[in-house]
């Protein structure tokens, strides 16, 4: 499991062959959005930095769950020309539409990509603002009408989730005016929707940049990650018993 990694290239160079130092069967990577920043500008070189890196390490394949920096018009267009599937990328990244469903050694998971910019009033939309960045209603319906699944991936927080980032949405410590501020509250809603819909027995995400974990009182359990250059960026999820590690051996801080 990977946190955001904002096209990144030096961390990738650092982080892709730690993980298979350190957990030498990993063959997957479940990124967690916010993975190639505006295409356009690097995400060519970003790409071929991944695949060069994940060959290196005998590594497979990424599968990202989509953040909300990335170039929505381009993954709106890719998703629609291959409904329902994931859009290869590169040689070793694809991305995954919103409840996309898939399995890995017998345990059951869905993507459900995007999350809300909360800084959007002072972007450009369609150049570094894209609307379709949130899950529509629409959209969560679909994803839980498939019905229950085992591992939750998104990009966006959810109500109730991690300490470290309930304290962040409390205090506010950016000063979001109301408008974004009920933007960012509406697509967490979406998404805690599913959360609780699909009874899914983990859920880790991204986007706060924050690590963090909890343990409800009915035993699912929330992960939020940090991003590149900040610990708690990646963790191995044992797929025997949905263990998770966090792979650089640091817990997140008590209380969480």
């Amino acid at each position: 499991m990977a946190g955001d990694w904002h096209a990144n290239i030096m961390w990738v160079q650092t982080i892709i062959p730690r993980i298979a130092r350190m957990a030498p069967d990993v063959q997957t990577i479940l990124h967690l959005g916010d993975f190639a920043v505006w295409p356009e500008r690097r995400g060519k070189g970003f790409l071929a930095a991944v695949d060069y890196w994940m060959k290196t390490a005998g590594m497979k394949r990424v599968l990202v769950t989509p953040g909300n920096h990335e170039d929505w018009s381009r993954l709106d267009a890719r998703f629609a020309s291959q409904p329902g599937e994931a859009v290869q990328l590169s040689e070793t990244v694809l991305v995954l539409p919103r409840g996309y469903r898939f399995a890995l050694s017998g345990r059951s998971f869905m993507s459900f990509g995007g999350a809300a910019s909360v800084d959007y009033a002072d972007r450009t939309p369609f150049r570094d603002w894209w609307p379709s960045e949130i899950p529509t209603e629409q959209d969560v319906e679909a994803a839980i009408a498939g019905g229950a699944v085992e591992v939750l991936l998104a990009h966006e927080a959810v109500n109730g989730g991690t300490a470290a980032v309930e304290r962040s949405l409390h205090a506010n410590p950016h000063g979001w005016n109301v408008e974004e501020l009920a933007y960012s509250a509406t697509s967490r809603e979406r998404v805690t929707r599913v959360w609780e819909a699909t009874e899914a027995r983990l859920l880790a995400h991204g986007h706060m940049h924050l690590q963090g974990e909890v343990a409800l009182s009915d035993g699912r359990r929330i992960y939020s990650l940090g991003c590149d250059n900040q610990r708690g960026n990646v963790a191995v999820l044992d797929l025997q018993n949905l263990a998770w590690t966090w792979l650089d051996g640091i817990a997140a801080p008590a209380g969480d």
